[in-house]
């Protein structure tokens, strides 16, 4: 027999509003984001008239490919979806200050950071969490002097800047939207994650057992992590691409009798 976990209306209300508004992001006739800045060959006007096509298209793909991206990433799990969020508009926002140029276009970024003061603290704060700074680098900007740096100038005199810089500001728009009804997703609003927690601890055989679980992308692991041990759940580990403890020791921990070894074994080290 099957048992479906089910929420409250009231947790249940956030994740409707947020599969709402990614929806009706997609069901635009231009969906979702533009991404020109990762598309600038699209508002070339220099004089060169031998740009290779396989690069006008390759750069096309990309857009196609993370617009692809960010719909996994939501599939995956909120937290995926949020950081993907997070990170677009960091690089929108560098690459918007960057080529800022006219006082109109100054005072267009900080109106919308103004506008925007709870979705940028917000964003802060997930930065400082996920990213953890030096206390050199604490009280810095959202966008600092590095993320500048690393943003490519594109020449006015070959690339219709004004143009992507109008798209990049819709997109920024886009994401804010993302960024707020997330700001309102909490853990308990996961259905996921609260079928995941109950299966865990009231399933007669998992509740029992060792148990793996695999996930696409790390965000969504170091998420369920956290939230797995905030829960209750004890001896919670997590390995993603990243882990730099030997993979051999992981899978002995995980495993001791199919990897000749024992539990007394694994204490003592």
């Amino acid at each position: 027999t099957t048992e479906i976990y089910t929420l409250s209306l009231h947790d249940a209300l956030p994740i409707c509003r947020l599969l709402e508004i990614v929806e009706k992001a997609f069901d635009k006739a231009k969906p979702l984001f533009s991404l020109a800045i990762y598309y600038p060959l699209a508002s070339y006007c220099g004089p060169d008239k031998s740009i290779d096509p396989f690069d006008k298209n390759r750069q096309k793909q990309l857009v196609r490919l993370i617009r692809t991206q960010f719909l996994k990433r939501f599939e995956s799990s909120a937290h995926a979806f949020q950081c993907s969020c997070i990170q677009l508009l960091l690089k929108l926002l560098s690459f918007a200050k960057k080529h800022a140029v006219s006082t109109a276009d100054l005072r267009h970024i900080e109106k919308r950071e103004a506008r925007n003061d709870d979705v940028i603290t917000f964003t802060m704060e997930h930065v400082r969490r996920w990213q953890p700074a030096t206390e050199e680098e604490a009280d810095e900007d959202l966008v600092t002097p590095e993320m500048l740096e690393n943003v490519e100038e594109l020449s006015r005199d070959e690339y219709d800047v004004d143009a992507i810089l109008r798209e990049t500001f819709d997109d920024m728009d886009q994401i804010v939207d993302f960024l707020k009804e997330l700001k309102k997703f909490k853990p308990r609003n996961d259905s996921k994650l609260q079928a995941l927690i109950k299966l865990l601890k009231e399933d007669p055989v998992l509740s029992k057992h060792k148990v793996i679980i695999f996930t696409e992308f790390a965000d969504t692991a170091h998420y369920l992590r956290d939230e797995l041990r905030e829960a209750g759940i004890t001896g919670v580990d997590e390995v993603d691409s990243s882990t730099k403890r030997d993979r051999g020791d992981i899978i002995r921990q995980f495993a001791p009798y199919y990897n000749d070894s024992s539990s007394a074994e694994l204490a003592a080290e």
